[in-house]
């Protein structure tokens, strides 16, 4: 009856009745329950149809369609079910822009194109031979991170080893600020062009800077020190735009280094990271550790990224200031942020003790090319260069550079040296001294 019912409602009698009518349904019938082993398969056929059909009310002909490999009739419901899906997934991910795939293997050739390519979009540290030879330069795709902790002058360090060269490179670049102005970082750069690249000055007075208290001999030196900027830039003003960001929201940062990255800025410097303002989150290393991760999205080459030089400042947590050797754990809170980058960056000041005389004295070296007489003193010695002890004198200031983290070469954490630095805040100058190795001290 029910049937009956059905087919008149589908106006369906005459093919109901051409197909074999009710004698059609209890010969399936006595078919099944003839071959109770086969249930399964049944079974199977069932859901199969009952797939095909529901994927014809969304796909159309296509779906019964012969095409290549795809033929519906001789596809299993899985076999079925994944093309469609695959259909499906070709169209999401065409629309995905934060990935992207290629073979593992490739042509040797090709593989040796690109190792050169990226070797020659290192760009140096300014005057920075040493700190060169620990981690070859500041790396293009990848997040370069720098931590000191409080007013220990890490805006003086990135100023004359990031942003001097980008002038000397000639590089584009942004540089987002959230604590200092633009005129307090161009004081520390004017002093670093005046000192490195015009010959003959000499040492200027920072504080005349701060109270404003010029003589015409200053206001002399700092027309002298921009037109070398400008000789250095040949001209060109706008090579290093300054942003300052009152609201540090990385959404809003993401969107201004973007659109300077299609104009051809390649460099981002952030001085300082720190939680952002927009925080989604209830605590705040999390929101560190997540902004660290957009950073590290906009700065890659792969999948989306702008293919950027990212350096970052970050402070180091009071907490580690008595710690003779920094670690990653130095950052505190949100110390997880040390993954998005590839090279890892902290110093300090020495501490009264480590130097020479003192309970925990540094011994010092650095290599030096060998003169003529030592080469013919020791013929037999091949090495071009010689170590040569440096003593670290009591009434000067040293920093000690470590890299916990170096994706291009070692990494203090697993043996590399601590590099020691001479700071002259006065002249905004890191000398480079030598090295040292550091007790793993972690008081």
């Amino acid at each position: 009856i029910t049937t009956q019912m059905k087919v008149k409602e589908y106006g369906l009698e005459l093919e109901f009745k051409n197909d074999g009518g009710l004698d059609a349904i209890e010969d399936s019938i006595a078919l099944v329950k003839s071959n109770t082993d086969n249930i399964s398969y049944y079974a199977e056929e069932v859901q199969r149809n009952f797939i095909i059909r529901q994927l014809y009310s969304q796909f159309g002909e296509k779906v019964v369609e012969v095409q290549g490999k795809y033929d519906y009739r001789k596809l299993t419901k899985e076999q079925i079910m994944k093309y469609w899906q695959d259909k499906v997934n070709k169209i999401t991910m065409s629309t995905m822009s934060n990935y992207e795939v290629e073979n593992l293997i490739v042509d040797a050739d090709k593989f040796i194109h690109d190792i050169k390519t990226d070797a020659e979009n290192m760009m140096p540290f300014y005057e920075s031979s040493m700190l060169n030879s620990i981690t070859q330069g500041i790396p293009q795709g990848h997040v370069t991170m720098f931590g000191a902790f409080g007013n220990a002058g890490k805006t003086s360090f990135i100023a004359e080893k990031v942003v001097m060269s980008y002038i000397k490179n000639k590089e584009k670049a942004i540089i987002v600020l959230n604590e200092e102005s633009a005129n307090d970082f161009r004081q520390k750069l004017f002093i670093s062009i005046l000192n490195h690249e015009v010959a003959g000055a000499k040492g200027f007075d920072r504080r005349r800077m701060v109270n404003g208290k010029l003589k015409p001999s200053d206001e002399k030196q700092i027309r002298i020190a921009f037109d070398k900027m400008r000789e250095l830039t040949e001209g060109d003003d706008a090579q290093i735009k300054v942003v300052f960001m009152d609201q540090y929201d990385m959404d809003e940062l993401e969107n201004i280094v973007r659109y300077h990255a299609n104009r051809g800025y390649n460099n981002l410097l952030i001085d300082t990271h720190k939680v952002s303002d927009n925080s989604k989150h209830e605590q705040r290393w999390a929101s560190f550790v997540e902004d660290a991760k957009q950073i590290y999205r906009f700065t890659r080459k792969e999948a989306g990224g702008a293919n950027l030089r990212t350096v970052l400042t970050l402070q180091l947590a009071d907490s580690h200031m008595r710690n003779r050797f920094l670690t990653s754990d130095a950052i505190g809170e949100g110390k997880a942020s040390k993954n998005e980058a590839s090279i890892l960056l902290m110093f300090r000041a020495m501490f009264s003790d480590e130097y020479d005389g003192g309970r925990h004295a540094l011994k010092c070296h650095k290599w030096i090319p060998k003169t003529q007489d030592e080469i013919e003193l020791n013929p037999t010695d091949k090495k071009p260069y010689i170590k040569k002890d440096v003593i670290l004198e009591k009434g000067k200031i040293y920093y000690l550079l470590f890299t916990p983290k170096n994706r291009f070469g070692s990494n203090t954490d697993n043996g590399q040296e601590v590099l020691v630095l001479e700071p002259n805040f006065n002249f905004n100058t890191f000398k480079e001294v030598g090295w040292t190795y550091v007790d793993k001290d972690f008081v």
